[in-house]
């Protein structure tokens, strides 16, 4: 399979692809420009916010406003008032650090890691945060926070660490909140690229965007096998997200970061978002509950 692109946006690091159902609108973000995008399907120029910050997560809380997170901080953010609300801080002893990926569980409460912007090995960690917005951290010794999603039944959290590149499997426990390591799901052969962002089709199957490998890779989590591949016209290749109408198209981000003037003229596109429609449907995802 091949990605087309969607909006040529050419972000230094583009991350965060969201799908608006009710709207029909794709919502990306750029984490170091601390840009916001939002592109109703059809149309051809996205509506845009900035903030001083480095945004990077976006996701809908179902009633038109969007829960951001903006350098240590998270916030609710109004697209029509423009209001920002902040809601807490993470990490305040740590100023290189900041938050990275992040998805909610069923219950609406946020998973979601940190890393150093310095790159330092260890520095981040995973958090939860419910509805007392009061961040509890979970794993500790993480390196760069990344994809997070569930089994379907819900009985699996799936996350990665990207440096290692490893799908790790906890057992989750929906009612409790709570998490306890199982098992590594999938090691990602280095010439592959390092996994990064990464969401969950209805098959129970893994789709994972893999930094480097030029593409995003479909990976059996019971076999540890790689299923399918989309090619993809950048190296770096981000996150993925399934969208579109009938839930069946992934929206692909991608970056221009650590590339050099060479590789940038060879791969333009790289930084912009694709989409690619895939034989299968995006499992349900979920907005926070606070």
């Amino acid at each position: 399979m091949k990605a087309t692109l969607l909006f040529d946006s050419r972000c230094v690091l583009a991350e965060s692809p969201v799908w608006e159902p009710t709207e029909g609108r794709y919502l990306w973000v750029d984490i170091e420009n601390g840009t916001l995008f939002r592109l109703k399907r059809g149309d051809t120029t996205p509506e845009k916010w900035s903030f001083p910050h480095r945004l990077t997560m976006i996701i809908p809380d179902g009633n038109g406003q969007y829960l951001l997170s903006l350098d240590r901080k998270l916030a609710k953010f109004d697209p029509e008032s423009e209001q920002l609300d902040w809601l807490c801080e993470v990490e305040q002893d740590k100023q290189d650090n900041r938050w990275n990926d992040g998805a909610c569980d069923s219950k609406g409460r946020l998973w979601a890691g940190t890393m150093s912007t310095k790159f330092t090995k260890n520095a981040g960690s995973l958090y939860l945060v419910d509805k007392d917005r009061v961040p509890q951290k979970v794993i500790d010794l993480v390196s760069i926070s990344n994809g997070i999603c569930w089994s379907l039944d819900e009985r699996t959290l799936y996350y990665i660490d990207s440096p290692t590149r490893k799908i790790q499997a906890f057992d989750f426990d929906l009612e409790k909140g709570f998490i306890s390591f199982n098992r590594v799901a999938v090691t990602i052969p280095e010439e592959l690229g390092t996994p990064d962002g990464m969401c969950m089709d209805q098959n129970g199957k893994l789709w994972v965007a893999h930094y480097g490998g030029f593409g995003v890779y479909c990976w059996d989590p019971e076999t540890s096998l790689q299923l399918d591949k989309i090619d993809v016209p950048a190296p770096h290749v981000t996150s993925c997200a399934f969208s579109g109408p009938d839930n069946d198209e992934l929206l692909i981000t991608t970056a221009r970061e650590n590339l050099s003037a060479e590789k940038i003229q060879r791969y333009p596109q790289s930084g912009s978002v694709f989409t690619c429609k895939v034989p299968v449907k995006g499992a349900q995802v979920y907005g926070p509950a606070f």
